[in-house]
């Protein structure tokens, strides 16, 4: 009767939904009390090897170690459940200020998916012979198995509030708690380094996620084996880890570390090669805070990867107003702002009269809180980086037109045309064509923009030609640039409908010196005659470099000899004032062709 009144309670206590801790606290007692016991214990089954944890004791605790726990589990479990008996004669061992145990019963404590671990008791007498004792016993079994159940799925709870799933290494959140304990301490200093796969996002898009999340575990596994130089590691997010350690930075060993990280990973019949950066901040005890310490091992990490460097330590200043986030904001702002990209404008000369046939605009952009201009192969790489490259094409065909109605509403047919170079995300934009026709609109059709088409455009011919023939319809012209630095633009040439083409610049640099370069010039500007296109050579900076080209019947080239850069103002200023379109040094030839009927307008 007194273990049947004794099991209600419990259930009650259930009811009420009484802590793990108090609850086993009271099943130890009742099995004491009811049985006569000296003392009793629970253990638990934690982690993937299902090693047994004590989580509450009471009285004397039953001798074994953890095997004899286990084995005594496995023979609870092969009994389906009842009670397991163990007798330790003489190899029990003496519980301080008690008499020895003559018996340890226990019984396995059931889980929906298996035991969650033992309740067992030291009994100062023989083993039970009464059949409700150890009904009573596996009662108490049932019962705490509820309790046990709560408390691991509480600290699996708690776990994953600590812990990352992917790796299993701490997270954000411990990290954060660690270095605050670490950094109370008294005249402790150390340093933490953030370690970053710097294109794990595109790890993760072009193989997908089960490909990253090994990628992830690999990274962790390797970072692990630096523990043993009593470094402490963490995972913060993404590709992103943290490293924690003391005294001073070894900046060369965390080179090395990053080394290895780049090691290529095997998944199945997929090799990855990650890219690594790593930024390190140092503390001390009357240093900063540890959020601030984060925020510095970040902006070092930012300046790692803008530098292109695999490990930059902070420094006052580093990776604040020119991180690359940082920058890629205010270039979108000043993208959403009238005139916030400035624009100048070089001339296209025609080498036989001297006319300025054509004006291509060059996009600029200062830095708005450095006010330093921004090198334009950097923030047009930003552009692209940042999907923003088409807003930066429409913002420069905007300006680009208005000057072109001015240039044409002060000189008439004498304007040049104007070029604008065209991204190939531009082509595919649906919006593009009506945007260009609507800026052009009141410019005749000879007068329209003529539009520069990298490689990178036309490396398929055929998927933008409907794009270049309704631009083409509407008077835009279509020029190939910087042909001779690579092969798509040789084949734009045999399948795209285009207007022109421009040599690069880097085949004109060697024009002064006999060899294969010439042989090459000689050979691209023979292709546009053969084509019957016009051909404009990029880059002469020197008389000598003039003078062959116009040996070899070159009508059209761009350069500093022939005119630097302009702003709109200055431009329309010097056209203005050279009504004869002659440019400096360069002798006629050949009488002015007719700007209302030829190619080049």
């Amino acid at each position: 009767m007194r273990a049947a009144r004794a099991l209600r309670g419990l259930d009650h206590r259930l009811g009420e939904g009484e802590e793990p801790h108090v609850f086993m606290d009271r099943v130890l007692g009742m099995a004491i009390g009811v049985l006569g016991a000296l003392g009793g214990v629970v253990l638990m089954r934690t982690g993937t090897k299902g090693r047994l944890r004590t989580v509450a004791a009471c009285g004397r605790r039953p001798p074994g170690g953890e095997r004899r726990w286990h084995a005594l589990l496995r023979r609870a479990l092969e009994q389906g459940g009842k009670v397991a008996t163990w007798q330790p004669r003489g190899e029990a061992v003496r519980v301080e200020g008690g008499a020895d145990p003559r018996c340890v019963l226990a019984v396995a404590v059931p889980g929906p998916e298996g035991p969650l671990g033992v309740l067992a008791v030291a009994l100062g007498r023989g083993c039970l012979r009464a059949r409700w004792q150890g009904a009573f016993l596996e009662g108490l079994g049932r019962r705490l198995g509820y309790v046990l159940e709560r408390r691991q799925a509480s600290e699996l709870l708690e776990r994953g509030r600590r812990y990352d799933q992917a790796t299993g290494l701490p997270n954000r959140s411990f990290l954060l708690h660690y270095l605050t304990r670490r950094m109370a301490s008294r005249g402790v200093r150390g340093w933490v380094a953030f370690v970053e796969i710097e294109d794990f996002t595109e790890i993760n898009d072009v193989w997908g996620y089960a490909v990253g999340d090994a990628v992830l575990r690999e990274a962790a596994r390797r970072l692990r084996e630096e523990r043993k130089r009593g470094i402490w590691v963490a995972r913060c997010g993404s590709g992103r880890f943290a490293l924690v350690g003391a005294e001073d930075p070894d900046l060369e060993w965390l080179g090395r570390v990053a080394a290895r990280l780049e090691y290529p990973v095997e998944v199945g019949d997929t090799t990855v090669h990650p890219r690594v950066r790593v930024g390190v901040a140092r503390f001390s005890a009357s240093g900063v805070e540890p959020k601030e310490l984060l925020r510095r091992a970040g902006r070092a990490l930012v300046e790692a990867r803008s530098r292109g460097e695999r490990v930059v330590p902070y420094r006052p200043g580093v990776g604040r107003p020119h991180s690359e986030r940082a920058r890629v904001e205010r270039l979108r702002a000043s993208l959403e702002r009238p005139n916030g990209i400035e624009l100048v404008y070089q001339p296209i000369v025609d080498l036989m009269d001297g006319r300025v046939v054509y004006v291509e605009a060059l996009a600029r952009w200062r830095d708005p809180i450095s006010g330093r201009p921004v090198p334009a192969n950097r923030f047009v790489a930003l552009a692209e980086r940042y999907g923003m490259v088409t807003a930066l094409d429409r913002a420069v065909l905007a300006q680009a037109t208005r000057l072109a109605h001015r240039v044409w509403e002060e000189l008439g047919e004498r304007a040049p045309r104007v070029t604008i170079n065209v991204a190939p995300e531009s082509l595919t934009d649906p919006g593009f064509v009506d945007f260009a026709v609507a800026s052009a609109r009141g410019l005749p059709l000879y007068k329209r923009p003529g539009l520069e088409l990298t490689e990178r455009s036309l490396l398929d011919p055929v998927a933008v030609r409907p794009t270049l023939a309704r631009l083409h319809e509407a008077g835009f012209q279509i020029f190939v640039d910087d042909l001779g630095s690579g092969y798509a633009s040789f084949i734009a040439l045999a399948l795209a409908e285009v207007d022109a083409f421009k040599v690069d610049r880097t085949l004109v640099l060697a024009v002064g010196e006999e060899g294969r370069a010439r042989a090459l010039l000689r050979g691209v500007v023979h292709i546009g005659h053969e084509l019957g296109l016009p051909v404009i050579v990029e880059g002469v900076e020197r008389e000598s470099q003039l003078s062959w080209l116009r040996s070899e019947g070159v009508r059209l080239a761009q350069g500093f000899y022939l005119g630097r850069p302009k702003n709109g103002s200055r431009l329309i200023a010097s056209l203005r004032s050279r009504v004869s379109g002659r440019v400096a040094g360069v002798a006629t030839a050949v009488p002015p062709l007719d700007t209302a009927t030829t190619w080049y307008g």
